[in-house]
């Protein structure tokens, strides 16, 4: 059995964390130059604000609706993140970190019930830290991302389904009418790798729901779409084909970025973030026991701006690989 523990609305979260005044109102984080939303309160998405969307096209959402926009502070994320990893390993055995606010855990050899078990982390998560999230539980990763969805969805949008999922989702433990009942109340775009083109063609062969995609050939499924889907639907009926990785690989590239929040006109401001910027990447770097040969500072203009536009970059290749901060410093 696999848990997939999800932070939800993660960098509005946070955010929320250290101004409870944001409860209860629509607020979204936007990307590095402030150009569009990448995080949106519940809230914020009732407003119909996409992910993505540009500044522009929903800024007067401020004034009609209140909507509160913030710029992203990364580190503040990256920081609640540790945290919430650490208390979801409680879990079980191994964990492996997918993204900034998820993460798969392995169950295997964990005894009682596990759904029991996850409320319990879930709540010492939101009790130490203040972030909600949800807990999905099944024999695969692809069914756990699943029972991931059933749970926020149980929450967010009563009636769609049992309200006893809320929050904690264990589809290992259903019989089987119950489950199937969920899959056919689930549409197949919310299949972890399906996507929005794979589910419209999927759609327009008739597999309009999950538990058609379940029902699929997966020899059919592969000599039309491939490989990667045919994979998704035989983890979908319960074989493992995506092992936990709890030793991800080191990353090849690692940058440190952020917009200013007013305009830079100065060079020793300028040259104090790149500093602090290059520190910060030599930290990360690390950590995971790494050299870099060779690195790359930018910088522009906001392009949403008016004025002016400034935009340069510049590749440093470095005598030797190195996670000195001194020596990267130095360069950058």
């Amino acid at each position: 059995m696999i848990a997939l523990v999800d932070a939800s609305n993660f960098y509005v979260s946070c955010e929320r964390v250290f101004r409870p005044s944001l409860q209860g109102r629509p607020v979204i984080v936007l990307s590095n130059n402030d150009g569009c939303a990448i995080a949106r309160s519940d809230e914020a998405k009732a407003l119909g604000i996409t992910m993505g969307q540009p500044w522009f096209q929903i800024k007067h959402f401020e004034g009609s609706h209140g909507l509160v926009a913030l710029s992203a502070n990364f580190p503040l994320y990256g920081d609640v993140s540790e945290r919430i990893m650490t208390l979801a390993a409680g879990l079980g055995p191994a964990q492996e970190i997918y993204s900034i606010d998820e993460c798969f855990v392995s169950l295997d050899g964990v005894r009682g019930n596990l759904a029991e078990r996850a409320h319990r982390v879930r709540a010492r998560i939101l009790t130490w830290t203040g972030v909600p999230c949800g807990i999905g539980i099944a024999p695969t990763k692809t069914l756990a991302k699943l029972a991931n969805f059933i749970a926020k969805a149980a929450y967010r949008k009563p009636g769609m389904y049992p309200p006893e999922l809320a929050h904690v989702c264990d589809l290992g433990t259903m019989d089987q009418p119950t489950r199937d009942a969920l899959l056919e109340a689930t549409e197949v775009a919310e299949v972890w790798g399906v996507g929005r083109r794979i589910g419209d063609q999927l759609r327009a062969a008739g597999v309009l729901t999950v538990r058609d995609l379940v029902r699929s050939d997966p020899a059919t499924i592969r000599r039309r779409w491939g490989v990667v889907l045919e994979r998704t639907v035989r983890e979908l009926q319960g074989v493992p084909c995506i092992a936990l990785d709890d030793a991800p690989a080191p990353k090849q590239q690692i940058a440190c970025t952020r917009s200013f929040g007013k305009p830079v006109q100065a060079l020793p401001a300028l040259i104090e973030a790149v500093t602090e910027f290059a520190s910060r990447a030599a930290e990360k770097l690390r950590s995971q026991d790494g050299r870099a040969g060779q690195l790359l500072v930018f910088a522009h203009t906001s392009p949403f701006r008016p004025g002016p536009r400034f935009s340069a970059s510049l590749v440093v290749p470095l005598r030797r690989p190195t996670s000195d901060t001194r020596e990267l410093v130095a360069a950058a």
